[in-house]
């Protein structure tokens, strides 16, 4: 019992800190990046990496989408979930994916932003 307890915080600890490592790696790339004179060349630099990010952030969604059930179906072999688990894994995905794409669609293309301003100007 204590063992797997020990493992899981291990790996927890793991991951937060690669979370850390990777967040602090990203923000100093994007400060050296954009570090510029004026507002206008900041908003050109980030609407040049417009596009990427966004495609960037449909593939993630794509590959939850898709890697889904090959992730808990390798996690019960494994023995990390019992079957309970599982099955009610294997019945979240489309939940977890349909709040991924609103999401997106919300903050990443900004479309309440955008529905917001078609109200105003009518």
């Amino acid at each position: 019992m204590f063992n797997n307890f020990r493992s899981r915080r291990k790996n927890f600890l793991l991951f937060t800190t690669m979370a850390v490592l990777l967040t602090a790696l990203v923000g100093y790339f994007l400060m050296h990046r954009l570090q510029t004179d004026s507002v206008q060349s900041v908003q050109q630099s980030i609407d040049a990496w417009r596009t990427i990010l966004t495609a960037l952030r449909w593939t993630v969604i794509a590959v939850v989408a898709i890697g889904w059930n090959h992730l808990v179906v390798w996690l019960t072999d494994t023995e990390i979930l019992s079957q309970a688990k599982t099955t009610r894994l294997t019945g979240l995905r489309w939940r977890a994916v349909t709040w991924l794409v609103l999401l997106e669609l919300v903050l990443g293309q900004g479309a309440l932003v955008n529905a917001i301003g078609l109200m105003v100007r009518a």
